[in-house]
């Protein structure tokens, strides 16, 4: 180890479960990043002040001011710039010593084993079940291992998922769920929760580094096989043991016989909608209001007049026969993407006028009426 390296990793060097040996691992090491998004780069940061000598960044979005909240890997001038440059730059500066790769792609089945290849594990940072499964089956594939996170509101998941020392994600869910799931853009999310769960996997990162297989010898044991669930609305936190599934779709096959492919969720599916801004929905006389959020958000305060149809009622509601399917409807939800899905179901049904509000009830300018208005 160069003088330059001994000082700058002087701190977690001095401490014995790491020390120059523990160092040399971190240097040596290959990790991967899935997204540069709110896991991604509070992990990213901290994976490369720690010195992991090559550090990849896969990520085909571009920096939003909608991103920064919580994407501490980005500063303003970084807009429309593409993430997985943004973050080269931003880490290259932060540590000069060690390999920054950017991936400027969006990984698929065609790429993903290719890409892994480059790396010795991978951290997931994605926010999608696609995404999710397909790093799970190109990590089992190579024997890697993968530190897994997700995030929504105020809680957040982590866990570790190695094949060959235990479970993998497919042993905890086998196939995507058929239900729908909001994610951070609908749902939303506390920044800093973004940024506990995504330092818990740089920890769990660098303690896979420098245990290797050893690990269950080590004082620094990561989680495999175990899935942490925290609520930071009072820092509730369980642990669950996850089994590995001797049927598991994926791990219980040889390597050979493992299939890449790109989950479809049918929930990700969209067409091509009419939107709506705040100011064009005076314009329409008097349209029908279908708010497609959860009673308990409709409760919380709605546009006047609205009826709440929940996206995963809809379908079956009684209400959706006795409304006139000429109207025309105005659907929303919190910031858009339920109430794009709403509109599929309703035209299946047999609408015909309708409209999507751009950006729901995150971007509207009036009122809004709750139970308890007069």
């Amino acid at each position: 180890m160069r003088d330059e390296e001994l000082q700058r990793y002087n701190r977690q060097v001095i401490l014995p479960d790491i020390g120059r040996d523990g160092q040399e691992k971190l240097l040596a090491a290959r990790v991967l990043c899935i997204g540069a998004g709110g896991l991604g780069s509070p992990a990213a940061l901290y994976l490369a002040a720690a010195g992991i000598g090559t550090l990849g960044l896969i990520d085909d979005d571009r920096v939003d001011l909608s991103n920064l909240q919580r994407q501490v890997l980005f500063a303003s001038q970084d807009a429309g710039t593409p993430k997985a440059e943004a973050g080269q730059r931003r880490l290259q500066q932060l540590n000069p010593l060690i390999r920054i790769n950017s991936h400027n792609l969006r990984l698929n089945a065609a790429n993903a084993e290719a890409i892994f290849s480059q790396y010795d594990l991978v951290l997931d940072g994605s926010d999608n079940f696609a995404t999710k499964f397909l790093v799970n089956d190109c990590a089992v594939k190579l024997g890697m291992p993968l530190v897994y996170g997700s995030i929504l509101g105020f809680d957040g998941q982590m866990a570790v998922f190695w094949a060959d020392e235990g479970p993998c994600y497919r042993c905890m869910l086998p196939k995507p769920p058929s239900g729908y799931v909001p994610n951070c853009a609908e749902a939303g999310v506390i920044g800093a929760v973004a940024g506990v769960i995504g330092c818990m996997q740089a920890l769990e990162a660098i303690k896979l580094i420098v245990g290797g297989k050893q690990w269950r010898q080590q004082r620094l044991r990561p989680m495999v096989g175990k899935l942490c669930l925290l609520s930071t609305h009072d820092w509730q936190q369980t642990q669950i043991d996850i089994p590995k599934n001797p049927a598991c779709p994926c791990c219980s096959l040889p390597p050979a016989q493992i299939e890449l492919v790109d989950e479809v969720v049918a929930a990700c599916a969209l067409t091509p909608v009419n939107e709506i801004s705040a100011a064009q929905f005076h314009s329409l006389s008097q349209p029908l209001l279908l708010d497609v959020r959860s009673p308990a958000e409709f409760a919380r305060g709605h546009l006047p007049t609205a009826i709440n149809l929940p996206l995963d009622q809809l379908p079956d509601h009684p209400a959706l026969a006795q409304l006139d399917p000429q109207r025309s409807c105005v659907v929303y939800c919190q910031s858009g993407g339920r109430s794009r899905r709403a509109i599929a179901l309703l035209e299946q049904h047999g609408f015909t006028r309708l409209y999507n509000l751009e950006g729901g009830l995150a971007l509207w300018p009036g009122a809004l009426s709750t139970p308890t208005d007069a």
